[in-house]
């Protein structure tokens, strides 16, 4: 290319620091004014579009009911039982013994019973109660002792309590009782959402009922609104988990694993739908009572009771006139049982979401701002117009992509931050760019990898064609039987597929330093060592490898969806010197690497057919990992095309992740290949069934039985492949 002008690396470079500087102004404006009011406001708005557009994805759990006394529950008992509200506690007690006989299988009580049914020695200044108050205490005391034995005696009850700073009801006795119910919280790698010193304790005689307590407090935003769910909270010095989590922690425990926000302290509520009643079924505590009393008529308690409460998680709540619960939310107000159930729905199934905490989207602000005013500047022609309009794009598909996936970014503002760093940018050129360079920049414009983009950058001799040798570990991969697979699927499914997968694929060759080179269909060829120099680039490509076999059961929901039962990677890895550079025509090139290096890489991917494993590694590439990944020399093959053969080796795992077990077996799998080798067979058949017996269904090992079966001498060890 005796066209290409003498580069000046300086001026790029020039550019490039003042669009980066650009963008991290920018920036730092925003990270300032991020926690202003209106700022704060449009992004709160946003997610609430996102939580209504993502609504509904899953049916409501049929095992949560909602008994909530309202006031036609309350006309009801006072027109039949001549009874007014609010009820004496006995009545609770009588509805919890029928969900006990019933058959329910957890109760969450939504109902902070803080001073009715508190005897004389339950209450703030017991001492100086009038005798006629402490006489109706006594009475109610009784009352609440019926209530707190049918608790107890269902076992499986979660009750109520408040966290607060000017509590009245954090009473000394109420405090042993109320801490040894607090239960076992899961570990949090942050500290409690909600902090506070006193509690609302519920009185004494319920709470001796309750199998755990929970905090029912809300955590409304600036507007009001009620989106998140604060998980683990703190009394003083001890751990408190919310009321839905004590209650999840009733129904299957709960631990940090398995929350959707464990890294985090609370959870952004995944609403279920915009009926008020949240899809929940219900059952009036009237017909609770009315069961009791066809019981107590006949001695037996209606089946009904059985049909509509066995195995169910009934939660108990209160929403009448004088004790309106009510939740203001995304989809409208929300009864509070209601919202309650919600959470608990969104913990037994994994589906909350989280916010993304306030340092992550500050340092994708930065990443994305600098990355605009980056391009911005050091992009020419009509690039630079078109990389706002671009990044913003793929700012709302990373968003909303990540809202799906359970995570909230802020969006507004890295919006609001790319027009601002284009202005800057813009207004910068047209001060200051002049003709120069002109070549360059369009020959940038050809060039779709970052990667290779900012090698040219510092490197800009690297636009003439040709390549230099490099030692490299290239990674190649193919998905079996994907030509199968497809023939059922309709196109925007099978693109669909593919780009999951491939997004999965490429996200592991990137975390760990590597060159997507090239797409072949639902292969992959990508390679590891350059442009930028890695030692351990055969160590970067198994761990890519074996990320990207860990990852595949994350499809799974996908693949059943569309009716595909299997869904396997084969990937042959193999180090080497490979020609890496500039590759193509004066029109069209690109950034790749070639030579025998990457032919029997691929040679090695279609070789794992022949022994029924994922990966399959060269024997270059297993001496460099072997003190890091566990390995099993399999022999040697000769592949098509080659008339040597290629000692190979499965890749297992990685070595400290690797059990005792599955040690032992690579052991006695390879003294059986040794043993085979020497002739000695009967050595070879004990280690080989000892092999077997350590690890059952290997493929390897069944393929090793086979050989051994037709083999009357010794074996050279060497497999001939027919096929690719």
């Amino acid at each position: 290319m005796s066209s290409v002008p003498t580069l000046s690396r300086r001026a790029p470079w020039r550019r490039v620091t003042a669009g980066v500087l650009i963008g991290l102004a920018v920036a730092m404006l925003l990270y300032l004014l991020r926690s202003t009011e209106a700022i704060d406001a449009i992004e709160l708005d946003l997610i609430d579009a996102r939580t209504r557009h993502f609504t509904g994805d899953r049916p409501p759990d049929e095992r949560i009911v909602i008994c909530q006394i309202e006031d036609s529950d309350i006309d009801e008992i006072r027109s039949k039982l001549g009874v007014r509200w609010p009820w004496p506690l006995e009545y609770n007690a009588h509805m919890v013994r029928v969900l006990d006989e019933a058959g329910a299988k957890v109760l969450m009580v939504d109902i902070l019973h803080l001073d009715r049914g508190a005897g004389p020695d339950d209450v703030p200044n017991s001492a100086n109660l009038p005798i006629g108050e402490r006489q109706l205490r006594e009475g109610e005391a009784m009352s609440a002792e019926d209530y707190g034995a049918a608790l107890e005696a269902f076992g499986r009850a979660a009750v109520a309590m408040e966290l607060s700073d000017r509590a009245v009801f954090d009473l000394a006795a109420r405090r042993d009782t109320a801490e040894s119910r607090l239960g076992e919280a899961p570990g949090f790698a942050r500290p409690p959402w909600i902090e506070r010193l006193r509690a609302e304790l519920p009185v004494r005689r319920v709470a001796r009922g309750a199998a755990l307590l929970g905090f029912a407090n809300l955590q409304p935003g600036g507007d009001g609104v009620v989106r998140q769910a604060p998980l683990l909270g703190s009394w003083g010095a001890r751990h408190v988990m919310s009321l839905p989590l004590a209650t999840a922690q009733l129904v299957a425990q709960i631990d940090e694993k398995s929350l959707p926000s464990s890294s985090d302290r609370v959870l952004l509520v995944n609403f279920r739908s915009t009926a008020a009643d949240g899809g929940y079924t219900r059952v009036a505590p009237t017909q609770l009572l009315n069961w009791t009393l066809r019981k107590d008529e006949t001695g037996v308690l209606p089946a009904a009771a059985a049909e509509a409460l066995r195995d169910k998680i009934v939660i108990l709540g209160v929403n009448a006139a004088g004790l309106k619960d009510v939740v203001p939310s995304p989809l409208g107000t929300l009864d509070g049982p209601v919202f309650q159930a919600t959470v608990l729905d969104n913990l037994l199934h994994g589906d909350g979401r989280r916010m993304a905490s306030f340092p992550v989207d500050t340092v994708l602000l930065i990443v994305l701002l600098v990355l605009a005013g980056a391009l911005g500047a050091g992009l020419r022609g009509r690039l630079p117009h078109v990389v706002p309009v671009g990044l913003a794009l793929l700012v709302v598909l990373f968003v909303y992509a990540r809202f799906d996936a359970g995570v909230a970014h802020d969006l507004f503002t890295p919006l609001l931050g790319l027009v601002l760093t284009w202005g800057g940018t813009s207004a910068r050129r047209a001060l200051t760019e002049g003709r120069r360079n002109r070549w360059l920049e369009g020959t940038f414009g050809r060039y779709m990898a970052p990667s290779v983009i900012q090698a040219l950058k510092d490197d800009p001799a690297l636009l003439e064609l040709g390549g230099r040798e490099r030692a490299v570990t290239v990674l190649f991969s193919d998905v079996a039987g994907f030509t199968s697979l497809s023939e059922g699927l309709e196109p925007a499914q099978l693109v669909a597929l593919l780009n999951r997968y491939l997004t999965t694929h490429c996200d592991a060759v990137l975390e760990e330093g590597g060159v997507v080179d090239k797409f072949l269909g639902d292969g992959v060829l990508s390679f590891f060592g350059d442009p930028v120099p890695q030692d351990d680039h055969p160590l970067r490509a198994c761990r890519a490898a074996l990320r990207v076999q860990r990852e595949l059961p994350e499809l799974e929901p996908m693949l059943r969806s569309l009716g595909i039962d299997g869904f396997q990677v084969r990937m042959g890895i193999n180090t080497g010197k490979a020609v890496v550079g500039n590759m193509g025509s004066e029109q069209r090139f690109d950034y790749t690497c070639m030579g025998d290096t990457v032919n029997l890489a691929s040679r090695l991917e279609g070789a794992t057919k022949a022994f029924g494993i994922r990966i399959l590694l060269g024997a270059s590439t297993a001496r460099e990992v072997i003190p890091e990944m566990l390995v099993k020399q399999l022999g040697g093959i000769v592949v098509v095309g080659r008339a040597e053969p290629a000692s190979v080796y499965e890749l297992i795992a990685a070595r400290d992740e690797a059990s005792a077990e599955m040690i032992a077996h690579v052991e006695a799998f390879e003294r059986a290949l040794g043993a085979a080798r020497r002739g000695d067979l009967v050595e070879a058949r004990r280690a080989l069934s000892e092999a077997a017996r350590l690890a059952p269904d290997d493929p390897p090992t069944l393929w090793f039985q086979e050989v051994l079966a037709g083999l009357q001498g010794a074996w050279d060890g060497v497999t001939v492949l027919t096929k690719k």
